[in-house]
């Protein structure tokens, strides 16, 4: 059967969340989405708080709906998604061996918006990680995903060949709910099942405007493809967060319906 699913997701566990694990799931079955990885931000979190997370996450799922436990987690300028993550370590992890110790347990490693720590990965870092975020909702919208982050990836697989390509949400709010969305052929919603089509890149990620395979074997044809749709994008909320940027410093914001609207649009 084929399965929509979402990657990178936030909920109240976060400190920015906005809805809880019980809305969620809501809100996914009537929208059609079967599958949601859960990336909590372990900022502000404890020990206590992600046994609650993992439990409630497990009590929420059944034949009808899946959420799989994980946490984002800084390291240096990074954020890096633990997906399929049960333990609990730090609220961020200050080298590589404390990073190890997340991603020896965790089911799916992923570079979260790499343009957040510029485009830059070394050899540890790469490492560790088993597939790169090249579609950001937050950072480059529901259309596209960004030029310069399949680029990096193009240089990222000389060293690692099977890295894989993934598209994320970035949810938080309501308004974020949409592309890149993941499907993949299952033949259940099992966590274990699910988490071997990640790995091996044997998902679709898409929106109205894009569409491509988590190996992405073909780059150059999909950069030539995506390239106006994504510089224009890119710009628009690049742009739209330094506004909002400076209206808070003189305390001010845009009108909530005007950032829905480009939240939408874009």
């Amino acid at each position: 059967m084929k399965l929509t699913g979402i990657v990178h997701c936030h909920s109240t566990y976060s400190y920015d969340g906005k809805m809880t694990l019980k809305e969620l799931r809501e809100l996914c079955i009537q929208k059609g989405v079967e599958f949601v990885c859960m990336t909590e931000h372990t900022d502000e979190m404890d020990a206590q708080e992600a046994k609650n997370f993992v439990e409630e996450c497990e009590a929420l799922s059944d034949e009808q709906f899946r959420f799989i436990p994980g946490f984002e987690v800084p390291y240096h300028s990074a954020h890096i998604l633990m997906v399929g993550m049960r333990s609990f370590h730090d609220i961020y992890a200050p080298d590589i061996e404390t990073l190890r110790k997340w991603s020896i347990e965790a089911s799916f490693v992923v570079l979260a918006h790499p343009v957040r720590n510029k485009f830059t990965v070394d050899d540890g870092l790469l490492g560790e990680i088993d597939a790169l975020e090249v579609w950001n909702q937050q950072y480059e919208g529901k259309q596209v995903p960004r030029i310069r982050s399949l680029r990096l990836l193009r240089s990222l697989r000389e060293k690692k060949k099977n890295l894989v390509a993934t598209g994320g949400v970035d949810f938080h709010r309501i308004e974020h709910f949409g592309a890149p969305l993941l499907t993949l052929d299952a033949d259940s919603l099992e966590e274990t099942v699910i988490i071997e089509k990640l790995k091996t890149g044997a998902f679709t990620v898409s929106s109205a405007h894009a569409e491509f395979y988590g190996t992405l074997p073909d780059i150059p044809e999909k950069i030539s493809a995506y390239r106006v749709r994504s510089f224009f994008n890119v710009f628009v909320i690049t742009f739209g967060k330094r506004v909002n940027a400076l209206l808070a410093l003189l305390g001010l914001s845009l009108p909530k319906s005007l950032k829905e609207k480009i939240r939408k649009t874009i």
